[in-house]
């Protein structure tokens, strides 16, 4: 990366070191399985076949399965029944309490329910004192020195009758009258004058009791709504975005179990921070193309609550191979399973792939992941389409202008970011891609480590097969609750936990495979790491897979996970090579209409 003097001479859209060969060198064509490392079959003489695979969202059904072992559906619209303390006989009596629209007519109607407390002449003297009036006087208006005297009245009155008095002025009065407690006297002030200590001191002790109260609220009923979100065609993370800019929340303030594929229906569990059901039900009908429901509350969710996925996939148009010869796979698949390759739904389709941005963000190269972000690429709507080439043309604000609110929620944080900052620096770059949301910034770091696995698993494979384990292996015991694969749920991990990337994960214990100990291990035990700085490495010459890989990258194996930013400094985790699904069943259907549905989904 340049330094800073020569970074600051050029466009903001023109990272330092690129060219415009080096910005069209990917956008040619698609990432293809081969691209991220998936190469190989469990069936070693298995040559494929061609089929359309989410040619309708439909197509493609994802549903979480909960740490519990329960397929996550959406079964209700409706909320749920209102968990809220019963109401105290104050807040009944406050909601009995009928306050006129209009605030002169209210004012008159609370002198007249005084008047039932205090007496009508006290009441009377309210009246005067509070009336608004604005007669000049010496020191200003008299509604000001009014306000710094404030009205005294010296009874005494019991503590019904002072909250009776309290409940008159706070629902009748506006916020502009204020009472307090003066030597056991009523004292009633106007918030205009501008030393009116007691007026301030006033609102102080609302907003605390207001805050007591919404605090008592949620500690009742838990901190979090958790809620099942369905959504179709939709990124996890933008229609994240998109709620809690409705509810004006920070966007930290939803907790996820895992992120869903966007060319999709899937469906999974969420959760919010101190959001109510009802405002969360009414503010998903503003975001298009999601349902929420099946409302609750309790304790939040983070990346990695969940034990699995159920899948319904349906392929369309196959072609390229006898339906015999499909289905001796398809048998296969349900007996020995299948490599468990990070699909493409990792990297992304297009032709510029999420672990390319990894890379560049632990290269520390912030430059290049921010045009990597922003640069133009196959296969996107016109609408972003050309606002990467406003990006392309160095067109900053342009970019912005073009990009589309939905559906491209890193590239809009970007640009806004670098607008903000000083165009070209160092520093600009390291704050723009930082503008991108947390849980997105770390998927890209989790791609790579994803591209490393595969390309680490297709060795495994092709050199040693799927029959049974061999020396130098790294294999996992089968102990503790069972997951998706009926694998250990915590052994087939995406990438690091990134909740609280200061607190290290327990990663699971594994052993090297040996000579001696080989016959208590199947194929099934058998693990490979993501790269990190805390996992074992297998002794065989798949390590020699990881070193290339990550020294053909700038990122030397010895040194992998401890440098650049804290942040996105990686302790590694262990994924099985070879998993077996759980209820696996396919059924063939033919069709004389394309768009006709074929898989039926929650909703």
């Amino acid at each position: 990366m340049e330094d800073s003097t020569t970074a600051s001479a050029k466009r903001p859209g023109t990272p330092p070191g690129s060219t415009s060969t080096e910005k069209r060198a990917k956008t040619e064509h698609y990432v293809l399985e081969r691209d991220v490392g998936i190469t190989e079959h469990v069936l070693p003489d298995w040559t494929g076949f061609t089929a359309i695979i989410k040619h309708r969202f439909a197509d493609f059904l994802v549903n979480e399965i909960d740490t519990a072992g329960r397929v996550v559906r959406l079964t209700s619209y409706s909320a749920v029944d209102d968990p809220k303390p019963a109401a105290t006989e104050e807040q009944q009596a406050v909601a009995a309490l009928a306050v006129p629209e209009d605030a002169e007519e209210a004012f008159e109607e609370g002198v007249r329910l005084l008047a039932e407390i205090l007496g009508t002449e006290d009441a009377e003297r309210v009246r005067v004192h509070l009336a608004p009036k604005h007669t000049e006087t010496e020191n200003g208006t008299e509604a000001e020195a009014k306000a710094d005297a404030g009205l005294l009245l010296e009874r005494d009155l019991d503590k019904d009758q002072r909250r009776a008095v309290y409940r008159v002025t706070n629902n009748f009065f506006g916020t502009r009258v204020h009472v307090d407690t003066v030597c056991g006297h009523l004292r009633f002030a106007l918030s205009g004058g501008k030393n009116n200590k007691t007026s301030t001191a006033n609102s102080r002790k609302l907003q605390q009791k207001r805050q007591r109260g919404w605090n008592a609220q949620w500690d009742h009923i838990g901190d979090h709504c958790r809620f099942v979100l369905e959504k179709e065609n939709s990124d996890t993370m933008d229609v994240v975005q998109q709620l809690a800019a409705c509810l004006r929340v920070n966007v930290r303030a939803f907790g996820t179990a895992g992120t869903k594929d966007k060319r999709a229906v899937t469906v999974q569990l969420c959760s919010a921070h101190r959001v109510a059901h009802e405002r969360l039900q009414h503010m998903a009908r503003r975001v298009r193309g999601i349902r929420v429901g099946n409302f609750s509350y309790g304790a939040g969710l983070r990346l990695g609550d969940l034990s699995g996925n159920r899948f319904v996939i349906v392929l369309r148009f196959v072609r390229g191979a006898e339906q015999g010869a499909v289905e001796r796979v398809l048998q296969s698949i349900g007996s020995r399973g299948f490599v468990n390759y990070f699909g493409l739904q990792r990297f992304g389709s297009n032709s510029v792939a999420s672990h390319e941005v990894g890379r560049a963000v632990l290269l520390g190269d912030w430059a290049l992941a921010v045009d990597l972000v922003l640069r133009p690429r196959a296969g996107e709507p016109q609408g972003i389409n050309l606002a990467r080439g406003c990006w392309a043309r160095g067109d900053v604000q342009g970019a912005l202008d073009a990009m589309p609110s939905r559906g491209a929620l890193a590239e809009r944080a970007v640009l806004r970011r670098l607008l903000s900052g000083d165009p070209g620096s160092a520093s600009n770059w390291a704050a723009g891609f930082s503008a991108i949301p947390r849980n997105l910034r770390l998927m890209y770091v989790h791609a790579f480590q994803s591209f490393v696995w595969n390309r680490a698993a297709s060795h495994r494979v092709r050199q040693y097969g799927c029959e049974h384990p061999v020396p130098g292996d790294l294999a996992l015991r089968r102990v503790g609750p069972l997951g998706d694969h009926g694998e250990p749920a915590d052994a087939d991990a995406d990438g690091d936990a990134d909740e609280q990337p200061d607190v290290p994960r327990r990663l699971p214990q594994v052993e090297l495979v040996t000579p001696e100990n080989l016959h208590t291990f199947s194929i099934y035990d058998v693990v490979l790491p993501l790269p990190g700085s805390s996992v074992t490495y297998p002794s065989h010459d798949t390590l020699q897979v990881y070193e290339q890989t990550l020294t053909a990258a700038g990122l030397p194996l010895s040194r992998f996970g401890t440098q650049g930013a804290r942040e996105y400094r990686l302790q590694g985790a262990y994924r099985h090579v070879l998993v077996r699904p759980r209820g696996f069943s396919h059924t063939w259907l033919r069709f004389d209409d394309a768009a006709e549905p074929l898989a039926v989904c929650d909703s």
